[in-house]
């Protein structure tokens, strides 16, 4: 084959390299970046505070308070209390929005079904406490209403979101304390962040695009991507307790 012939074989080779590549990172993108189906109206929850009413309810710091109170929680007794404000549950109501949402979520540990969801909707002024099944004999309906009774509906009432939530939580988590064998052990702190491989590989598939397409002539990087951790996968039976305020 003369040097016409091996350069003409080249330039295709390439242009197949290449196409293949381009196709190639057009569907791994697609596929990374397609939306998932269709779910019922309630949201996806991490561990563990998660202000999504619209204007927030909580300050940065409450959270952050909030959230080191239920890692405390989880930490000595392995049962997880999530804490959730919206503006609306409807169009479910707050009493299926609560079980679905626990249930979506898998608030608690699997096996030990020990979690508990603190539902404050503010646009409705209503809240509900959720309890998992595997702490109903330590949290009966009529224990988590007068908790609530006590230390939420006072202080949502005056629009004081954090003290509200903070000692409810603080009152739920001595009572799992105190009453609650979790059975095994508590086991290590949970990991409130993970990185997100998803976000990584498309980042990593980009890198490697442009390295072939500029010859390695690019700036090699690797992107970092952190996502707050989800629960454990426990279940509800429904149990719990709500008021208005």
């Amino acid at each position: 084959m003369g040097i016409r012939g091996r350069a003409v074989l080249l330039v295709v080779t390439v242009v197949v390299v290449f196409m293949i590549l381009l196709v190639a990172l057009g569907a791994l993108l697609s596929w990374l970046l397609s939306p998932p189906p269709p779910e019922p109206d309630v949201p996806s929850v991490y561990l563990y505070v998660n202000d999504l009413a619209s204007p927030g309810v909580l300050l940065y710091d409450e959270e952050d308070a909030l959230d080191g109170l239920c890692w405390e929680i989880d930490y000595d007794t392995t049962a997880e209390v999530a804490i959730l404000t919206v503006n609306t549950t409807q169009p479910l109501g707050i009493d299926m929005y609560a079980v679905e949402t626990f249930e979506r979520n898998g608030i608690g540990k699997a096996g030990k079904d020990n979690g508990v969801l603190i539902v404050v909707s503010v646009d409705e002024r209503q809240w509900r406490i959720e309890v998992g099944y595997g702490l109903e004999p330590v949290l009966n309906p009529a224990k988590v209403g007068r908790f609530g009774d006590l230390y939420l509906g006072p202080n949502v009432t005056a629009g004081d979101y954090f003290v509200g939530l903070f000692g409810v939580t603080d009152v739920i988590g001595e009572e799992i304390r105190q009453n609650y064998d979790p059975g095994g052990g508590t086991g290590p702190p949970p990991e409130l962040w993970y990185l997100d491989w998803k976000l990584i590989g498309i980042g990593i598939a980009i890198f490697v695009f442009l390295g072939v397409i500029t010859r390695g002539r690019i700036v090699w990087f690797i992107p970092i991507v952190f996502r707050r951790a989800g629960f454990g996968g426990g279940r509800s039976g429904g149990t719990g307790a709500k008021r208005r305020f």
